[in-house]
């Protein structure tokens, strides 16, 4: 499902193509979900927590912020770049489908932003805007979307010093250097 709507949009997909690239039959279809929304809600919530926990496992088995927020920035970029069309399913179909995929989609990106901000300092600036994790979780996600739209996702994983560069001026401020 998450292929197919990848593929052709969210819209667009039909009992009958989804079927056929399954393979599954109708009574099979029905057996499983009450409809294509269903379908579609099912098959995202398991692939979003898969990346999720894919992620938040690639960044904890790094020794600090820095090292661990790269490692799960780098994850979900190979992700993207090997998997566009269900990359695409994630990041853009589930804003169409909506529903409890749209539901998933935010509890997603609530958990990677809680993540990232957990173990990141404030900057030792009297700066009195407050630091959002969910920001930077977003504009990662505005960049993969981008990349998708414009069928570029071979070159993500090459953004990721540049997107970790972002990340770091944002949390630690001024010209972030590793291992801040």
């Amino acid at each position: 499902m998450l292929e197919l709507s990848g593929e052709v949009g969210y819209r667009s997909v039909t009992l009958e193509a989804l079927l056929s690239r399954s393979e599954a039959t109708a009574e099979e279809f029905s057996a499983n979900f009450a409809s294509l929304p269903a379908c579609f809600a099912a098959a995202y919530e398991a692939e979003a927590e898969d990346l999720c926990i894919a992620v938040l496992m690639a960044a904890k088995r790094k020794k600090d912020w820095w090292a661990g927020t790269e490692a799960g920035l780098n994850t979900v970029l190979q992700f993207a770049a090997d998997r566009p069309l269900i990359a695409r399913a994630l990041v853009r179909e589930v804003h169409v489908a909506g529903g409890a995929a749209l539901v998933k989609h935010e509890e997603v990106l609530d958990r990677l932003a809680r993540a990232m901000g957990e173990d990141c300092k404030d900057p030792s600036t009297e700066m009195s805007i407050p630091r959002a994790p969910i920001f930077i979780v977003g504009a990662v996600e505005g960049v993969i979307a981008g990349s998708l739209d414009r069928g570029e996702t071979q070159h993500l994983p090459s953004t990721a010093r540049e997107l970790m560069e972002l990340i770091a001026s944002f949390f630690i401020g001024g010209e972030a250097q590793q291992g801040q």
